[in-house]
């Protein structure tokens, strides 16, 4: 059983990422969910994407037919292209530009060897991070280069249903530096990684999923005051899109490049002040073309060699100033600004070869004031202007947090606020313009996007309102209960209108992008960590909300509800003898809409179970040496389908082996 020491330990999670102050859970301005290092390990999960399933709200899919595999908080509002969170590694944005924006490839920047926590704000956090934060923002926080000295090698392997087959290593090499004698300049450490993640036979996929990273840090003391973190890496996915029944494209990869270099400054001012100043440069290339025969909608005469054009390139520089603060023993607060430049460059996306460009401008504060004992007030705002958007748009944030009670066991914090968010229009929902042309003479033979169509679309606005109950028992126990209701205004949606040569719908319709009607978004979620007896931790998510949203693009659907969503994941890890560890990871998913609030997908579950035993080496050439052997099951109640009925994606069940070495 827990012990006293259990129930008493003052230690309390630091959250570093929600109003960008260092801030304990029962402090924080509303939900986080946190999933650390031993979740990620005991998980068996193979990306971020997987882990998300451990969040309360969260919708996943492992499709990567729309850029990657995703998650998305509050589904039920988008669920093909999951932009309406802010996604971040180190503070870093890696929110996708392309097509209408995705947090997809970006949950691909970094390897799980290299993650130390994930931290996950579930509520519009624009007030912190702007117009990206609609509905909230995930900060993924890499490994202390002291904790990753030596070598690391992985390598996994494994087969699964229908030929399935899992290739996944992974090389990790770390070290210390040297500070100049007599100076305070000099490298403290360095850390390089490298790893690939491969899927053969994806059942309902066309061909193998392959991801590929290279990342490396490198920490400098400038002096006693300042601290430079150097890091730069490039990931590369490519995996395959279409089916062999649907000549439209028909089976063809898409290969989408990042690469990155980031700059931290870090002065200590005094004991009560510290400045943070950040440089970051982004690229991203999407390669995907293909051909095929079709007859053309505007004239009916039949084509062969219609090139499926999807390629295109997205830049973006970010420049962050940040001041934190100390007023007083009661008073503390964050404030700074932010430049960040995005282009976009893609004649197939827009039907010109001009860039899109557009220069955002931030300023943010948030304060935290302990006014009376147990009362806590966390206020914050952000200003943000877009050089294409036609107004500033300003995102203010206002929580009480009351520790109504603080016993010898436990500790009871309430919480109540309210927010509001907002979102601009993206340059693919403000300008898509995707044609067909003749191949021989370049003229149009048939449309799929039209943005111009939409009428002019307004930038989506959502007002929060949110109560919260936080129970503590030191490491034994968590509990965080949160109800919440959310107004969404102008939400940007997918619409069919009627273009002579239109491909949607089976033709004479083009897709464009139109405001929504306003709708409400109510329910509850709770998250549980729990330690029942020795050796043992429990944590489990649960959440469901209904909706006033209505189905539209369905002809059998149009005009109902969307589904109540209800969803929850339970991730249960047990220490046993003879260095075995047990875990087992059950996440289900009811009905839902996909895609967007077209049509209705079916409910799904998923179980995995994980075995790993920690290996004593004590061969003179290994003593010294840590390793593990796991074996992972996955999926092992049956194949579900992950993307729609009627092109269905299957994760199958699979069992894959982990041997991993270090020292």
């Amino acid at each position: 059983m827990p012990s006293e020491r259990d129930y008493l330990d003052a230690q309390v999670p630091v959250v570093l990422s929600v109003s960008r102050l260092p801030q304990r859970l029962d402090e924080i301005p509303g939900s986080v969910t946190i999933i650390d290092r031993q979740m990620i390990h005991a998980s068996g999960a193979r990306d971020v994407a997987d882990l998300l399933r451990l969040v309360p709200g969260f919708a996943v899919s492992d499709a990567f037919e729309d850029g990657t595999a995703a998650g998305s908080y509050h589904s039920q509002i988008r669920t093909m292209f999951p932009n309406q969170m802010q996604l971040m590694v180190d503070g870093r944005s890696v929110y996708s530009l392309y097509l209408a924006g995705s947090v997809g490839p970006g949950l691909q920047t970094v390897a799980l060897d290299d993650i130390e926590r994930i931290e996950i704000y579930r509520g519009s956090n624009s007030a912190a991070y702007g117009a990206r934060a609609f509905l909230g923002s995930i900060n993924i926080v890499t490994r202390d280069l002291v904790d990753t000295h030596g070598v690391m090698a992985r390598l996994s392997g494994g087969v699964g249903e229908h030929g399935a087959g899992v290739e996944d290593w992974g090389l990790r090499l770390g070290g210390s530096g040297q500070v100049m004698q007599n100076s305070d300049f000099g490298m403290t450490g360095w850390r390089l990684s490298a790893d690939r993640r491969r899927d053969d036979n994806l059942r309902g996929a066309s061909g193998s999923l392959t991801v590929q990273r290279i990342n490396l840090r490198t920490d400098l003391n400038i002096s006693v005051q300042d601290q430079l973190e150097l890091r730069a890496g490039q990931s590369q996915i490519e995996n395959w899109l279409g089916r062999e029944d649907n000549p439209l494209p028909g089976p063809h990869t898409r290969t989408i490049t990042t690469g990155y270099a980031q700059i931290d400054w870090r002065r200590a001012l005094n004991e009560d002040g510290d400045l943070l100043v950040q440089l970051s440069h982004t690229d991203e290339d999407v390669d995907e073309l293909t051909y095929f025969s079709s007859r053309s909608p505007l004239n009916r005469r039949y084509y062969s060699d219609i090139a499926w054009n999807l390629s295109g390139r997205a830049r973006s520089t970010n420049l962050l100033a940040q001041h934190t603060v100390r007023i007083s023993p009661s008073l503390r607060g964050v404030w700074g600004g932010e430049l960040r430049r995005e282009e976009t460059t893609s004649e197939p996306l827009y039907d010109t070869s001009r860039s899109f460009i557009e220069d955002f401008t931030r300023l943010f504060t948030n304060i935290e004031w302990r006014f009376a004992e147990d009362w806590l007030l966390n206020a914050g705002a952000l200003a943000e202007r877009s050089s294409l958007a036609d107004k500033d748009e300003i995102a203010p944030r206002l929580m009480v947090n009351w520790r109504v009670a603080d016993t010898d066991t436990s500790r009871h914090t309430l919480r109540a606020g309210v927010s509001r968010a907002f979102r601009p229009v993206s340059v693919f929902e403000r300008n898509a313009d995707i044609r067909f042309k003749d191949p021989n003479t370049g003229a149009d033979i048939g449309y799929m996007y039209d943005a111009s169509l939409g009428g002019g679309v307004e930038p989506e606005s959502i007002d929060v309102k949110e109560l919260g109950w936080l129970v503590e028992a030191g490491s034994a126990l968590s509990l965080d209960l949160r109800v919440f209701e959310e107004r969404l205004h102008d939400v940007v949606i997918d619409n069919w209108v009627n273009k002579a040569g239109g491909t949607a719908d089976r033709g004479r319709k083009v897709f464009t992008y139109v405001n929504g009607e306003d709708f409400d978004v109510r329910g509850a979620e709770a998250q549980l960590r729990w330690k029942p007896w020795s050796g043992a931790q429990l944590h489990y998510a649960w959440t469901q909300f209904e909706s006033e949203q209505r189905m539209r693009l369905s002809p059998a659907a149009q005009g109902t509800a969307v589904p109540t969503h209800y969803s929850q994941s339970l991730l249960y890890i047990q220490r046993l003898p003879w260095g075995l560890t047990a875990s087992a990871f059950y996440y289900e998913m009811g009905d839902r809409i996909y895609s967007n609030d077209i049509k209705y997908a079916q409910p799904y579950s998923r179980v995995d179970l994980r075995l790993a035993k920690a290996l004593r080496l004590d061969d003179r050439w290994w003593s010294g040496r840590n390793a593990e052997l796991a074996m992972t099951w996955q999926n092992i109640d049956g194949d579900d389908v992950d993307y729609s009925e009627d092109n269905p994606r299957y994760f199958q069940r699979r069992v894959f082996f982990t041997l991993q070495l270090g020292y």
